[in-house]
């Protein structure tokens, strides 16, 4: 059962990635045919659909297929707010390093820089560069490992409060709890009201990240926002330990000019969690 699940499930529009839009046309479609089905009188025919679509949404995104060409049009064609985004940039992987915290702002690296940080990795020896990319230096990656196997064990609390020491004092770091109440991330919250939420993996890689650099990188600021860059290096799931892909793959709300090739994204498919996104 778990091999079918596993070949059924498409993680690049499932889970973090899920699309919104998608979802709610194919629950629409879903639904009319169930109804017209059972007016029809075929109760058994119209409950063993609603099962497979219900589960086919749930596991693969969407249920009608090539969903991603059609549903933008569709949802703008309806008067309706479906709360749903017109990009998958709010649904984005957050980050420790999101400073913008503090201020309410949207400069989510209002710290130290993106190129600082890299110069900063690349004169502690935390990366080394291998033609026009970079790679993590050998002892760093196995000290990376060994932090995020030691944080790979700890529940979603233990993880937030580890979180709220390690970011800055006008954060506060829980538990973000879904509508049944159910720890589902680690939120993090600024005076002003700006907050951000965090998958398990995300934050198991960069609290990891930031605590084996204590040994590489004295600046505590430096340390934090690295964790965010170094994602994109990360060759295994910080949370399952499973072997992560690059996909190409878009969803509606994710549009590609003509000419152009889909944002590549750093998933796991076992986990259903978006590690890092190449811009």
């Amino acid at each position: 059962m778990v091999g079918v699940k596993t070949r059924i499930r498409r993680a690049e529009y499932t889970g973090t990635n899920r699309c919104w839009p998608c979802t709610v046309a194919n629950s629409v479609v879903l639904s009319i045919g169930v109804v017209i089905l059972t007016i029809a009188g075929r109760r058994t025919m119209a409950a063993g659909v609603a099962l497979v679509g219900v589960v086919s949404i749930w596991l693969r995104g969407y249920l009608v297929p090539y969903t991603p060409r059609y549903a933008p049009r569709l949802l703008a064609m309806l008067p309706f707010d479906f709360g749903v985004y017109g990009d998958h940039t709010d649904r984005d992987d957050g980050s420790l390093s999101d400073t913008g915290l503090a201020t309410g702002g949207d400069d989510k690296m209002a710290g130290p820089t993106g190129d600082a940080i890299v110069t900063t990795l690349l004169e502690a020896g935390v990366v080394v560069p291998d033609d026009e990319e970079f790679l993590l230096q050998d002892t760093f990656r196995d000290e990376w490992r060994r932090e995020m196997t030691r944080l790979r064990d700890r529940n979603l609390e233990g993880l937030a409060e580890e979180a709220d020491a390690l970011t800055e004092a006008s954060v506060d770091a829980h538990v973000g709890r879904d509508w049944r109440g159910q720890a589902t991330t680690v939120r993090l919250e600024g005076e002003a009201g700006h907050s951000v939420s965090l998958d398990e993996a995300v934050v198991v890689a960069e609290l990891a990240a930031t605590r084996a650099l204590r040994a590489w990188i004295d600046d505590a600021g430096v340390r934090r926002a690295a964790g965010r860059p170094l994602r994109s290096l990360l060759e295994r799931c910080p949370r399952c330990d499973g072997e992560l892909t690059v996909s190409q793959a878009t969803c509606c709300g994710e549009v590609t000019p003509p000419g152009s090739t889909p944002t590549e994204k750093l998933v796991c498919p076992a986990c259903d969690v978006r590690l890092f996104t190449y811009d």
